[in-house]
């Protein structure tokens, strides 16, 4: 099927005259020398053996030539993939084609066979930079239709794959976007690297974020996605020594809230001593709310479940009560209608004391007995003064209260749990 002498192989039959065999033979033997050079494939008419038309056998190979293409391809029923010259003819197995650059590779891309290698190879001094190798993986007649077997896929990249120091800080530059992922950890070379935390020292594992400069802040931005609705940990530089430090910042530039279990603080305001609870449990406050909120109790002296507050049962124990079950709990403060009096010399022990104030913030003395010193003398009785005279010569005073309002404002108590 070589277009230098014929197109079709015949081969020759008990019928056929000598040098028509002769001429047939002869023709097939230069098909053989251009490798069955052609521009299109051939068909069954093209192949006969003992008078009748045949199919392209496996193993056939033919020199496909054209504008778009110069190739040699196999015909191979079992393992082609897809073929877009017909038949059965493929270049899977065979080899890699070469393109001058990217361009002229889309342009014939279409011209390829899936599985196919395509090398970009230019002695062009701008394209000799970018050579590479592209593997065509579908029938798509654009870039869709070839992967660069240089570009790992998603997830292919495991941390064998990378050298140790392999990525250098000039190559992680998030300029332009963010990363997508659902677990961003930093972790310390060996378990006991680093330092301890002090004021001073950050160790272990540490991500560092650098600003743009001294007086600019450094951010964390969650919810970047959205102009309207998202919250940044900034750094805050140019307060004060003692106010420089995080915040959380929303899109409006106004302060977000912060949820946590603990919220601790510097012990002195300044100081670098180990930070403490910011509001410890048992902390007793007055509010001018008449409700309670989240995370404290009202001192009214109910009864408390030591498990259900293990942290206030530390702090103040059995002090203001046992509870309505002893052993399983414990008694909250009873500052109704009371006062706080500070623990001193003469008050020297926790508790809820005795008394309460009356209504108005009235108090009343208790009752007791009065004594009254009384002097004497002595008067003469004489007949002269014929009335006589009457003297005192003893007092008794009853017992009796006295009541004083307290001037006051009134708040509710409440108790950190």
């Amino acid at each position: 099927m070589a277009l230098v002498e014929s197109n079709t192989y015949i081969e020759p039959t008990a019928g056929t005259a000598l040098n028509g065999a002769r001429t047939q033979f002869n023709s097939s033997m230069r098909s053989l020398l251009t490798n069955f050079r052609s521009s299109s494939p051939p068909a069954a008419v093209n192949i006969t053996a003992s008078g009748d038309a045949i199919s392209v056998p496996d193993g056939t190979i033919m020199h496909f030539a054209n504008a778009n293409v110069n190739a040699l391809f196999i015909s191979d029923s079992t393992t082609k993939k897809s073929s877009h010259i017909g038949g059965n003819f493929t270049r899977v197995g065979i080899g890699h084609r070469i393109e001058n650059g990217i361009v002229p590779l889309m342009s014939n891309v279409s011209h390829y066979d899936i599985g196919e290698l395509i090398a970009t190879v230019s002695e062009n001094g701008t394209l000799a930079a970018n050579s590479r190798v592209y593997l065509k993986t579908s029938n798509n007649s654009n870039d869709a239709a070839i992967f660069d077997i240089g570009t790992p896929g998603t997830g292919q990249v495991v941390n064998t794959m990378i050298a140790f120091s392999g990525v250098t800080s000039d190559r992680v530059n998030l300029t332009g976007g963010g990363i997508a992922t659902a677990n961003l950890k930093v972790t310390s070379a060996t378990s006991t690297g680093g330092f301890d935390w002090t004021p001073t020292k950050v160790g272990h594992a540490a991500l560092r974020i650098s600003s743009v400069g001294a007086t600019k802040n450094a951010a964390i931005q969650f919810g970047f996605g959205s102009s309207s609705s998202n919250v940044s940990l900034a750094y805050q530089p140019l307060l004060s020594n003692v106010l420089n430090g995080l915040a959380v910042v929303q899109q409006d530039g106004t302060y977000s809230a912060i949820s946590a279990n603990v919220i601790l603080q510097s012990p002195i305001t300044g100081g670098g001593a180990q930070p403490c609870p910011l509001i410890p449990a048992g902390a007793i406050i007055a509010t001018g709310n008449d409700s309670t909120p989240e995370g404290w109790l009202h001192c009214n002296g109910q009864s408390l479940v030591r498990a259900t507050y293990p942290a206030l049962y530390a702090a103040i124990g059995v002090l203001y009560g046992a509870g309505a079950d002893a052993g399983n709990t414990f008694g909250a403060p009873d500052l109704r209608d009371k006062t706080l009096v500070g623990k001193g010399g003469a008050i020297t022990s926790h508790g809820n004391g005795a008394g309460t104030f009356a209504s108005g913030g009235v108090i009343t003395t208790a009752s007791g007995s009065a004594a009254l010193s009384v002097a004497t003398g002595s008067a003469s009785t004489g007949v002269k003064d014929a009335g006589g005279l009457t003297v005192v010569t003893g007092v008794t005073a009853g017992g009796h209260t006295h009541t004083a309002v307290v001037p006051h404002a009134v708040a509710r108590f409440l108790i950190k749990t």
